[in-house]
């Protein structure tokens, strides 16, 4: 069976946006919503959706998408979070910095800064980084990832537990509604835990799109971050985040 030209529309619109509400198809099309949930159970059955939050969003195994598209993604939130993040690290740290496009962002902050030690297993993070002679820059090597320009893979996680950091900064997928910080894969994963606990302190990065997917595999909770910085506001009250805005 095809699909119609409301279901087309949908997976275009998915693709740029991550996630779409229901109510929101609804008024677009001047359909109703019992129409638009049919349009989604189809999309769901086929594997090309994934219900979540009132709406849908792309399924787990499309959903990481290309990195040079994820990077233009957000990206005035990103740029934001990163002034944040880069704001906050002293000079003469040791800092891990782990996966993803926000991540990167921050390493584009911390261009112009000295007397720092950055430790990751991100390929564009150390590109970033590598034109500044004032750094130190540790690169893990393991498997590459093409498409999220990162390594990943047993000796990442042996290279990244023989040192000690004073802070990990991490990203994530998606964050759950138990309050989880998720990722794609155990690989994306077990890189992450091990960064976080080989540092003394423990931030995440995530703009607000996160709320608003899904990832299969639990990181650590929000509560165990020392800090959360993000532009998503409905936080429960014992997590420490930063409020970021563009």
């Amino acid at each position: 069976m095809g699909l119609n030209w409301r279901q087309r529309d949908i997976l275009s619109q998915l693709a740029d946006v991550e996630h779409l509400e229901t109510d929101h198809l609804a008024a677009h099309f001047s359909v109703t919503t019992q129409t638009i949930r049919r349009d989604i159970n189809q999309l769901c059955a086929l594997g090309l959706a994934r219900r979540h939050h009132g709406g849908i969003n792309m399924p787990s195994a499309q959903a990481n998408s290309d990195y040079q598209r994820r990077l233009e993604r957000h990206r005035g939130i990103k740029t934001a979070i990163a002034q944040a993040v880069a704001e906050r690290i002293p000079d003469g740290a040791t800092v891990m910095l782990g996966i993803g496009t926000t991540v990167s962002a921050i390493a584009e902050q911390l261009l112009t800064r000295r007397d720092l030690r950055v430790i990751t297993n991100n390929v564009q993070i150390a590109h970033i980084l590598g034109a500044n002679s004032d750094l130190e820059i540790w690169l893990a090597g393991g498997k590459l990832r093409a498409n999220d320009q990162d390594m990943v893979g047993h000796s990442v996680i042996q290279f990244l537990s023989r040192f000690q950091a004073d802070i990990a900064i991490i990203g994530c997928a998606a964050v759950s509604e138990e309050g989880w910080a998720c990722e794609f894969s155990p690989d994306e994963a077990d890189v992450s835990d091990t960064m976080l606990e080989a540092a003394t302190a423990r931030w995440l990065v995530a703009d607000g799109s996160k709320w608003q997917r899904s990832a299969p595999v639990k990181v650590k909770t929000l509560k165990q971050f020392d800090y959360v910085f993000t532009d998503h506001t409905e936080l429960a009250s014992d997590i420490a985040f930063v409020p970021c805005a563009f």
